[in-house]
């Protein structure tokens, strides 16, 4: 943490970088006014400073932080300022999915569960009281703490970010997430997101989880987007090595429907079928998705 930052913002003394990503990076801050250290993410210089785009931007993010969730990354406030957005959130003493992968290369079924069971405990609550989707779900934005505590981190940003970077990109950019963990409705760019599209990020993460790949391991960004929304199916991942129950591989083919009718249609029917798995039965209904999955699982036609 030792990088010096090339920015000044009122009311906090940046301490030190935590990380850096293509769009943003995080510091480590102490916000002076309460005595407190918190996490800055400050985004790209390069975005859009229209009046419209702060007012928006602020919006959008300050949405987020109404949700209060002990499985969610606290949002505390977003500005902009001398030509800087940021975002204000909780600091988190703890590493990332997408750390621990790097690391380890995967992890194991049961620890995956337990991922997923409080990643969807967290994103009901986003769902069921504010309609929220996070449109981002992915390894790096899923954190352990220290206490072994799983958050979800950004959600509620995701919206906020393309609002300002919308003018400085072509139009087959403007769209929500991460290429290797997008729902195909996110590819079409619909703006009638819902819930079963972070369930499709949740079951690509899950599946670079127990298997140490994407989806579509070794694509560029434009062919992964082209893999989601055509017939492309990635391996069954319980012949990549890793030792995985078939309920656990059904449970992913569901997630990952290419048709957002044929996957769960609420975190709870997520929560429900996790507990199946748990207990070494099939999701319900263990149907083969109408249109076809993004895994081919052997055996299956």
């Amino acid at each position: 943490m030792s990088e010096t930052p090339a920015f000044k913002l009122p009311n906090f003394e940046v301490l030190g970088l935590l990380g850096r990503g293509g769009m943003a990076s995080v510091w480590k801050a102490r916000q002076v006014s309460l005595d407190r250290f918190v996490a800055v993410k400050i985004l790209s210089s390069s975005f859009a400073t229209d009046q419209e785009d702060i007012r928006r931007f602020r919006e959008e993010a300050r949405a987020a932080a109404q949700l209060k969730h002990p499985g969610i990354v606290q949002v505390y406030d977003a500005n902009f300022s001398d030509g800087v957005y940021y975002f204000v959130m909780e600091l988190v003493d703890g590493y990332t999915m997408g750390d621990l992968l790097r690391r380890k290369g995967h992890v194991s079924e049961e620890d995956a569960l337990i991922v997923a069971e409080s990643v969807a405990v967290a994103m009901d609550y986003a769902w069921t009281h504010y309609q929220m989707v996070h449109c981002d779900i992915k390894p790096d934005n899923v954190m352990v703490d220290a206490d072994g505590t799983v958050k979800v981190t950004d959600l509620g940003l995701s919206r906020s970010v393309t609002l300002v970077t919308s003018e400085k990109q072509d139009a087959s950019e403007e769209i929500l997430g991460t290429p290797a963990y997008m729902s195909p409705e996110q590819v079409y760019g619909s703006d009638k997101l819902d819930c079963r599209s972070d369930v499709y990020e949740l079951g690509a993460t899950l599946y670079h989880m127990v298997t140490g790949r994407m989806l579509f391991q070794g694509k560029s960004d434009d062919e992964m987007l082209h893999a989601h929304v055509g017939n492309e199916q990635a391996p069954d991942p319980r012949s990549l090595g890793t030792r995985l129950s078939t309920p656990f591989a059904l449970l992913l083919e569901k997630m990952v429907a290419k048709d957002p009718d044929s996957r769960h249609r609420d975190w709870k029917l997520v929560l429900a079928d996790l507990a199946r798995v748990r207990e070494g039965r099939p999701p319900w209904p263990a149907l083969l998705p109408a249109f076809g999955s993004s895994i081919k699982l052997e055996g299956h036609a």
